[in-house]
Protein backbone atom coordinates (compact mmCIF):
# COMPACT_ATOMS: atom_id res chain seq x y z
CA UNK A 1 0.00 0.00 0.00
CA UNK A 2 1.39 3.47 -0.53
CA UNK A 3 2.42 5.88 2.35
CA UNK A 4 -0.86 8.64 0.93
CA UNK A 5 -3.11 5.66 1.07
CA UNK A 6 -1.65 4.63 4.51
CA UNK A 7 -2.27 8.12 5.59
CA UNK A 8 -5.31 8.22 4.39
CA UNK A 9 -7.11 5.35 5.69
CA UNK A 10 -5.16 6.14 9.29
CA UNK A 11 -7.76 7.03 11.93
CA UNK A 12 -5.73 9.99 13.17
CA UNK A 13 -6.29 8.83 16.66
CA UNK A 14 -3.65 5.58 16.74
CA UNK A 15 -0.26 6.31 17.26
CA UNK A 16 0.37 2.58 16.93
CA UNK A 17 -1.00 2.65 13.47
CA UNK A 18 1.20 5.91 12.77
CA UNK A 19 3.92 4.17 13.79
CA UNK A 20 3.38 1.31 12.00
CA UNK A 21 3.15 3.32 8.67
CA UNK A 22 6.58 4.48 10.01
CA UNK A 23 8.01 1.12 9.93
CA UNK A 24 5.85 0.16 6.77
CA UNK A 25 8.34 3.10 4.89
CA UNK A 26 10.95 4.39 7.37
CA UNK A 27 13.36 2.87 4.46
CA UNK A 28 12.14 5.31 1.52
CA UNK A 29 14.98 7.60 0.69
CA UNK A 30 12.74 10.04 -0.29
CA UNK A 31 10.31 9.45 2.59
CA UNK A 32 10.63 13.45 3.53
CA UNK A 33 9.97 14.36 0.27
CA UNK A 34 7.39 12.40 0.39
CA UNK A 35 5.77 13.51 3.61
CA UNK A 36 6.52 17.37 2.42
CA UNK A 37 4.38 16.95 -0.19
CA UNK A 38 1.75 15.07 1.11
CA UNK A 39 2.00 18.01 3.80
CA UNK A 40 0.11 19.96 1.83
CA UNK A 41 -2.89 18.60 1.49
CA UNK A 42 -5.42 19.33 4.30
CA UNK A 43 -6.88 15.49 5.30
CA UNK A 44 -3.11 14.18 5.23
CA UNK A 45 -1.27 16.87 7.20
CA UNK A 46 -1.16 15.33 10.67
CA UNK A 47 -0.21 12.29 9.73
CA UNK A 48 2.16 13.57 7.60
CA UNK A 49 3.68 15.94 9.82
CA UNK A 50 3.54 13.53 12.32
CA UNK A 51 5.71 11.51 10.54
CA UNK A 52 8.25 14.31 9.80
CA UNK A 53 8.34 14.88 13.58
CA UNK A 54 8.60 11.26 14.14
CA UNK A 55 11.92 11.66 11.90
CA UNK A 56 13.45 14.15 13.47
CA UNK A 57 12.73 13.10 16.68
CA UNK A 58 14.64 9.94 16.62
CA UNK A 59 17.16 10.94 14.20
CA UNK A 60 16.41 9.34 11.51
CA UNK A 61 16.33 12.12 9.45
CA UNK A 62 17.41 15.57 9.00
CA UNK A 63 16.11 18.09 6.65
CA UNK A 64 18.52 19.72 4.01
CA UNK A 65 17.61 23.79 3.31
CA UNK A 66 15.48 23.11 0.21
CA UNK A 67 13.19 20.54 2.94
CA UNK A 68 13.37 22.97 5.58
CA UNK A 69 11.94 25.75 3.19
CA UNK A 70 9.13 23.53 1.68
CA UNK A 71 8.30 22.76 5.28
CA UNK A 72 8.53 26.89 6.27
CA UNK A 73 6.19 27.28 3.25
CA UNK A 74 3.63 24.79 4.41
CA UNK A 75 2.90 26.43 7.24
CA UNK A 76 0.09 28.85 6.76
CA UNK A 77 -1.78 26.59 4.77
CA UNK A 78 -2.25 24.34 7.84
CA UNK A 79 -5.36 23.64 9.07
CA UNK A 80 -5.27 21.54 11.71
CA UNK A 81 -4.05 22.02 15.39
CA UNK A 82 -2.35 18.94 15.29
CA UNK A 83 -0.19 19.41 12.01
CA UNK A 84 0.55 23.13 13.73
CA UNK A 85 1.58 21.62 16.79
CA UNK A 86 3.59 19.16 15.21
CA UNK A 87 5.67 22.11 13.01
CA UNK A 88 5.76 24.23 16.14
CA UNK A 89 8.18 20.97 18.10
CA UNK A 90 9.80 20.46 14.76
CA UNK A 91 11.59 23.59 14.81
CA UNK A 92 13.96 22.25 17.65
CA UNK A 93 15.25 19.84 15.25
CA UNK A 94 15.38 22.62 12.43
CA UNK A 95 17.43 25.32 11.87
CA UNK A 96 15.26 28.06 10.63
CA UNK A 97 16.46 29.83 7.67
CA UNK A 98 16.78 33.68 6.77
CA UNK A 99 14.89 32.81 4.16
CA UNK A 100 11.53 32.02 5.80
CA UNK A 101 11.93 34.28 8.70
CA UNK A 102 9.08 35.88 8.03
CA UNK A 103 6.67 33.37 7.51
CA UNK A 104 7.38 31.79 10.52
CA UNK A 105 7.29 34.94 13.07
CA UNK A 106 3.70 35.11 10.99
CA UNK A 107 3.11 31.70 12.01
CA UNK A 108 3.96 31.47 15.72
CA UNK A 109 2.30 34.77 16.11
CA UNK A 110 -0.99 32.79 14.67
CA UNK A 111 -0.39 30.09 16.66
CA UNK A 112 0.30 32.19 20.39
CA UNK A 113 -3.49 32.92 20.08
CA UNK A 114 -4.94 29.53 18.70
CA UNK A 115 -7.58 28.09 21.14
CA UNK A 116 -5.48 25.02 22.04
CA UNK A 117 -3.30 25.96 24.89
CA UNK A 118 -0.98 23.80 23.55
CA UNK A 119 -0.31 24.94 19.99
CA UNK A 120 -0.29 28.33 22.45
CA UNK A 121 2.85 26.81 24.46
CA UNK A 122 4.58 25.47 21.76
CA UNK A 123 4.11 29.09 19.70
CA UNK A 124 6.02 31.02 22.18
CA UNK A 125 8.64 28.14 22.16
CA UNK A 126 9.02 28.67 18.81
CA UNK A 127 9.26 31.98 19.20
CA UNK A 128 11.65 32.34 21.09
CA UNK A 129 13.28 29.79 19.16
CA UNK A 130 12.96 32.07 16.12
CA UNK A 131 14.52 35.32 18.15
CA UNK A 132 17.53 33.23 19.15
CA UNK A 133 17.99 32.14 15.50
CA UNK A 134 17.47 35.48 14.16
CA UNK A 135 18.83 38.45 16.71
CA UNK A 136 16.46 40.77 14.92
CA UNK A 137 13.27 40.01 16.66
CA UNK A 138 14.64 39.42 19.81
CA UNK A 139 13.37 43.02 21.28
CA UNK A 140 9.93 41.85 20.07
CA UNK A 141 10.16 38.09 21.06
CA UNK A 142 11.11 39.64 25.06
CA UNK A 143 8.24 41.64 24.96
CA UNK A 144 5.40 39.29 23.50
CA UNK A 145 6.71 36.67 26.04
CA UNK A 146 6.45 38.70 28.89
CA UNK A 147 3.01 40.47 28.08
CA UNK A 148 1.72 36.47 27.80
CA UNK A 149 3.38 35.70 31.08
CA UNK A 150 0.94 38.12 32.66
CA UNK A 151 -1.97 36.91 30.38
CA UNK A 152 -1.88 33.53 29.81
CA UNK A 153 -3.73 31.27 32.86
CA UNK A 154 -2.99 27.73 30.76
CA UNK A 155 -0.02 26.20 33.58
CA UNK A 156 1.19 24.61 30.20
CA UNK A 157 1.33 27.77 28.53
CA UNK A 158 3.15 29.44 31.83
CA UNK A 159 5.63 26.61 32.14
CA UNK A 160 6.65 26.89 28.43
CA UNK A 161 6.77 30.71 28.78
CA UNK A 162 9.49 30.53 32.18
CA UNK A 163 11.49 28.43 30.33
CA UNK A 164 11.73 30.50 27.19
CA UNK A 165 12.20 33.92 29.19
CA UNK A 166 14.58 31.99 32.10
CA UNK A 167 16.93 30.77 29.05
CA UNK A 168 16.71 34.65 27.90
CA UNK A 169 18.54 35.53 24.53
CA UNK A 170 22.27 35.07 25.06
CA UNK A 171 24.87 37.43 23.37
CA UNK A 172 25.69 35.16 20.20
CA UNK A 173 27.34 37.88 18.49
CA UNK A 174 30.75 37.26 20.38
Amino acid sequence: MSLETEIREWDQKSVAAIAAIHAAHAADADLIDQLLSLAGETELETGATWLIKHQLENRLAQLDLAQTLKLVALLSQLSGWEARLHCLQIFPFITLPREGRDLILRFVLDCSKDDNKFVRAWAYSGLHQLALAHPEYREQARVILETAQESERAASVKVRLRRALKQGFPDTDN
